[in-house]
């Protein structure tokens, strides 16, 4: 099975390569052609709203000269084709998306529309013109909103971030797409305040007027029933949805008058799945028309939590909203608005919902139009496409860089947001420093967060996102040329050539559209994101928060050609301790730029944290129960803890033995090992579980300093170290401590007076001997002295 999955794993990858190997070769060789235009309606799904109405302005004879390339995906193309002829719109070319042609056409397209986001391996080309209409006034919480979805925000607000142009009918949702998605300090285009060109067709009572006569229901009283898609698209919820939609239908259709249509749109995974023909009064959307022409031929709008009400407003004719899950729905995702602050009815049954469809408007919606159809009007779909096509200023710009205050921008890669010592690094710091002197953005891989999306929640509100929305994406030659350099350490002209051109590409991919002043590799680790951010346009700073030439040698978890590229050409690197100098510069070298930025530590933080009760996490794992660990802590007993992941160098082995010697005298006594992760946690687990002496084992828990205030020493027993925060953690709450004698602590332990052991299993219960012989004491350190010193380190290197 495992065979199977790498080998389904490596052809998937190699698929990927070749594709992007297509699209690069097209990307670098061929020339924007001025005249092709390349329309994209829902990643190609469809040809609706804003899209349809550009390709139809597009029809008319000035712009004939064009050449139009329509994307659809590989179930789409009957459907979208339909639309073009029963419309009689100008003749297309259709591309497949993620097919050859597709990729050809994006990389030679003078002009790009999109109501959604563009395939993640696309890169806007310098003089490409790009148009993201998006699909709706947002009524659902969207972006950064959406806390368990930040991690996925990162496609999108690329899309948005690499626009020329942005197309907003009010203002209230340009407030929203600017905030929600980051784009305020960021974004380098041009926001048009313009009506959306679906919307035209509501000022306009002819369009669509055929398809009355053409669906013989001139004497009907026509409403449409557009509900939001529930849950994901899944068999499961698909069943959830259709079960519901019978169940308020059946009722309604009875209740119904002979001069009623409801017709039902749904999402094309629930339509092609219900039966339609038991009822009298309740019909199909008939999709070949386009919705907005037959919304406008409609006396009345049902719908839920979709966008589609804003745009319907504009007919000022009926909306009924038909929340049956609100409360449902309003716990799983949330909306900037109740629908009870809107104007319009709201209905949970089908009785309610019959009453309503017999009654007419009865309520006052002039303000509601004010504040959200405030750029909707005649003529929008015109003044959009001469605007871009022919650079006619026929529309309302605004330009977010235009602002005279602008602060510089920061973006941060901080890895996966792990409970490790890192993170804590990375929030110690924005504890202390004034986040509002600058704009501060963190940056982390999307797959890197999808377990656990919550961790987002440790970084303070006032700092932004900027999420990576795909791995780097590599051509078959970059990717052969990357194994050998990351794997063989070759590193000839050719091989560095093709690194280059990757590492460059992707850069201007992801951060090339932004504005962005310091780029700071903050996590120092991994290997391909270190070289990425290298490629950033702007001031570039690396941490380095561990001795590598060690991490090199005993966890072959860095590359040694990389970090030496890296502290070679960053402008600045950063070591978090004067202790970590000496390796630094070893793989640096003298053109090297290293300064030493304390890290901070949250000392009042973790006060407060030791007033805690000792809780366990759904995800800890423990040779020991909850409450028998409570029942340790608040005894009398000897307690020894050390917090470090299950990693080599953290020296757990070593420790557990010393401990085993230090038992024998003192067999009451207890040693307490805490970590977040790490390959030898198993290993760490067993050998506790063996032993003859009191040894618990804890992997992951969110609040480690409510156990360690209530031991009675902190032994750091790493074998090298960065500086061991949780050194200074032990300080704060007063428990004494000692370390091993090794680069990272040792700097710091000996400027507060305490303690340091050979790095020994020796040395170490030597340590522990002369603790119970009261010669070991708590440090003590004047740790708001401290962060001040570290702020000013930390403020002197960024401004300069």
């Amino acid at each position: 099975m495992k065979l199977a999955n790498l080998v389904k794993k490596s052809c998937k990858v190699l698929k990927k390569s070749m594709k992007n190997s297509y699209y690069i070769r097209h990307f670098y060789k061929d020339a924007l052609d001025d005249r092709l235009v390349v329309l994209e309606s829902k990643n190609g799904g469809d040809l609706a709203g804003n899209i349809f109405q550009i390709l139809k302005e597009l029809s008319k004879e000035e712009y004939s000269y064009l050449d139009v390339i329509v994307i659809n995906n590989s179930k789409s193309y009957e459907k979208i084709n339909k639309i073009i002829t029963h419309n009689n719109l100008r003749s297309v070319r259709y591309a497949t998306i993620g097919s050859n042609a597709y990729f050809k056409a994006m990389a030679r397209a003078k002009y790009i529309f999109t109501d959604t986001s563009l395939e993640r391996l696309i890169i806007k080309k310098e003089g490409q013109i790009i148009t993201n209409t998006w699909h709706g006034t947002p009524l659902k919480y969207m972006g950064k909103h959406v806390t368990n979805r930040i991690y996925a925000m990162g496609n999108v607000q690329r899309n948005l971030l690499m626009s020329d142009y942005l197309i907003y009918p009010n203002d209230y949702m340009r407030e929203i797409m600017v905030n929600d998605y980051e784009l305020e300090n960021l974004y380098q285009g041009t926001i048009l305040s313009e009506g959306y060109p679906r919307n035209s067709v509501f000022f306009d009572e002819n369009t669509g007027k055929n398809i009355r006569k053409e669906l013989s229901i001139e004497d009907k009283k026509v409403f449409v029933y557009m509900p939001t898609w529930r849950g994901l698209l899944t068999k499961k919820e698909t069943k959830k949805q259709i079960f519901t939609i019978h169940y308020f239908m059946q009722p309604l259709d009875k209740m119904m008058s002979d001069d009623q249509i409801l017709y039902v749109k749904l999402h094309p995974f629930a339509a092609n799945e219900i039966d339609f023909s038991e009822y009298k009064h309740i019909k199909a959307y008939p999709a070949e028309y386009d919705v907005y022409e037959f919304l406008n031929i409609s006396d009345g709008l049902v719908t839920d939590y979709s966008s589609i009400f804003f745009d319907f407003a504009n007919t000022r004719k009926k909306i009924i909203f038909f929340a049956y899950d609100e409360t449902e729905y309003m716990n799983e995702r949330g909306t900037y608005v109740a629908l009870n602050d809107f104007p319009f009815p709201v209905t949970k049954s089908a009785e309610e919902l019959a009453r309503e469809l017999s009654t007419p408007k009865n309520y006052d919606d002039e303000e509601f139009i004010k504040k959200y159809c405030t750029y909707d009007a005649a003529g929008a779909t015109e003044r959009i496409c001469r605007h871009i096509l022919k650079n006619e200023k026929v529309c309302k710009e605004i330009k977010l860089s235009d602002k005279e205050d602008k602060k510089e921008n920061v973006v941060m890669y901080v890895s996966a947001l792990a409970k490790n010592g890192l993170t804590s690094s990375l929030t110690n710091l924005f504890e202390n420093i004034d986040t509002s002197k600058r704009n501060y953005y963190v940056s982390f891989m999307e797959d890197t967060l999808k377990r656990n999306p919550m961790r987002v929640k440790k970084i303070p509100e006032e700092v932004g996102f900027l999420p990576i929305a795909d791995r780097i994406n590599s051509t078959v030659l970059e990717k052969i040329s990357v194994v050998l350099y990351e794997r063989k350490d070759w590193h000839n002209p050719f091989i560095l050539k093709q690194i280059d051109k990757m590492y460059k590409r992707e850069a201007y991919k992801y951060f090339g559209h932004l504005h962005i002043d310091t780029a700071i590799q903050f996590a120092g680790y991994e290997k391909r994101l270190i070289r990425l951010f290298q490629e950033i346009n702007a001031r570039r700073i690396i941490y380095v928060h561990n001795d590598m030439v060690e991490e090199i040698k005993n966890r072959n978890n860095q590359h040694y050609l990389t970090l030496k590229d890296a502290y070679e050409k960053y402008d600045d690197v950063a070591i978090v301790t004067k202790d970590l100098m000496e390796a630094t510069r070893t793989i640096g070298g003298p053109n090297a730029n290293i300064r030493v930025i304390n890290n901070c530590h949250a000392y009042k933080q973790i006060r407060e944290k030791a007033k805690e009760e000792v809780h366990f996490d759904p995800d800890t794992k423990s040779n020991i129960k909850e409450d028998k660990l409570v029942e340790i802590l608040n005894s009398d007993a000897l307690k020894m803890v050390t917090v470090g992941r299950f990693s080599v160098e953290k020296g757990h082995m070593m420790l557990m033995k010393a401990f085993e010697k230090f038992s024998e005298n003192h067999p009451d006594a207890y040693l307490i090992i805490i970590g977040g992760h790490g390959k030898l946690f198993s290993q760490t687990f067993r050998y506790a579980n063996n032993s003859k002496a009191n040894i618990i084992v804890i992997r992951s828990i969110d609040n480690p300093i409510s156990i360690l205030a209530r031991c009675d020493l902190f032994v750091l027993s790493s074998l090298y170290e960065g500086l061991g925060l949780t050194l200074l953690e032990a300080d704060t709450v007063g428990i004494p401590t000692f370390s091993t004698n090794v680069q990272g602590p040792r700097g710091f332990v000996t400027e507060h007076g305490g303690t340091l052991v050979e790095p020994t299993q020796e040395g170490i219960y030597q340590g522990m001997v002369d603790f119970v012989n009261g010669k070991i004491k708590a440090m003590n350190v004047d740790y708001e002295e401290y962060n001040k010193k570290a702020v000013a380190s930390f403020e002197e290197m960024m401004a300069e």
